[in-house]
């Protein structure tokens, strides 16, 4: 039992705390239906009770490394303000006297995020090698708006084929086929990964200030991503772009790029943003952003292509028209044939562009809101 005055232990048949000396009724709750108060005899008992005193000696005080003393001389503890902590927020650490009084790091994370000792789950058979689980992947019913633009991109690079080289129908298709597959297997290495990361600005992030706060947010997200989503890559990079819009994105399956913009962002929301990247890279919808990029880059230099012949032709029809006499007319009509043609293919490849853009979109959506889901 305790003193109901101050907290302290009693033994069973004390009649007084020994502590602050208030007085201890032992009451029978069958008998007693309210406490019984002590009698002004038992409470000058307990008053005239006094404690045995205890004797200290004073120790000399000690001069150990400098560290601050209370008046008895004993050397006191200094707390210690952590800067930096991971997955939590800043605590104060008692340091025991003697000890060290440098800044402590503590790191409040599961395994210290160590995501690289997760186990990584590969995809086994014929999904092992990668253009192989892409094209599996793209008979999904969510990816079949996408698999139609490839296959369109399939028949556009067959034809152009067919007329560059006049080859029969099927065989330029079949030829425009095995250009678009290797394309896609460019795409889909590390030579792809690493030709968008130029195109889109991505650089290693040198900066001591910027690694020291997108990293250890970097490496939470990480941790937690991989360890609901096994699947995901054990080397994935972050980069930074000098974008000074808020962004991030996530390319390939090893790169993952945030910009200088969301760096204006709370932690919270940077590693929010990042999970969602994350969720991508989980779902390997990374991989549909370079198909298709390296796609429409193939379809964007054929309509160049084209233009450049269209170019050529009206130079020589109008040295050709020099020699004419109906020079002046032809000259003309070359020139607006010219200028209509460029119109026309133009305008071909900004609705190219929208169609393409509207089917991958149908697909986005749902994968956006899988990666919200996820981060």
């Amino acid at each position: 039992m305790f003193c109901s005055r101050c907290g302290n232990q009693i033994d069973g048949d004390a009649k007084f705390c020994a502590n602050c000396g208030h007085p201890v009724i032992q009451i029978d709750p069958g008998q007693m239906t309210e406490p019984k108060k002590a009698s002004q005899n038992e409470y000058e008992q307990v008053r005239r009770v006094e404690p045995e005193p205890v004797r200290m000696t004073r120790p000399e005080p000690v001069n150990m490394g400098g560290q601050p003393h209370n008046a008895a001389g004993f050397q006191t503890e200094q707390p210690v303000q952590v800067k930096e902590i991971t997955g939590a927020e800043p605590q104060q650490i008692v340091v025991p006297a003697g000890q060290s009084q440098d800044v402590v790091q503590v790191s409040a994370s599961e395994d210290d995020y160590d995501y690289r000792s997760l186990v990584t789950e590969k995809p086994t058979g014929i999904r092992s090698i990668h253009v192989f689980d892409f094209l599996i992947r793209m008979t999904e019913k969510e990816n079949i708006p996408v698999l139609i633009y490839l296959a369109i991109n399939v028949l556009i690079i067959g034809a152009v084929f067919t007329a560059l080289f006049m080859l029969p129908f099927g065989w330029g298709i079949l030829t425009g086929l095995i250009v678009y597959i290797a394309s896609v297997i460019v795409a889909l290495s590390p030579i792809g990964e690493f030709i968008l990361r130029v195109q889109t600005g991505c650089k290693k992030i040198t900066s001591v200030d910027d690694i020291n706060r997108l990293e250890p947010l970097f490496r939470e997200v990480y941790y937690k991503a991989k360890k609901a989503n096994p699947p995901i890559s054990s080397d994935v990079h972050l980069f930074i772009s000098e974008d000074a819009a808020p962004n991030a994105f996530a390319t390939g399956r090893k790169t993952m790029c945030v910009t200088r913009g969301l760096l204006s962002y709370s932690d919270e929301q940077i590693k929010a943003t990042m999970g969602h990247e994350f969720g991508h890279l989980a779902h390997k919808d990374t991989d549909r952003i370079l198909v298709v990029s390296v796609g429409n880059t193939i379809i964007s230099i054929i309509f160049m292509i084209i233009q450049i012949c269209i170019i050529i032709a009206n130079v020589c029809v109008s040295i050709a028209s020099i020699f004419s006499k109906h020079g002046f007319l032809i000259a003309i009509f070359n020139a607006l044939v010219t200028f209509l043609s460029l119109i026309v293919l133009k305008g071909l490849m900004k609705l190219w562009t929208a169609f393409g853009v509207a089917l991958c979109m149908k697909t986005s959506r749902g994968n956006e809101y899988q990666a919200d889901e996820l981060s």
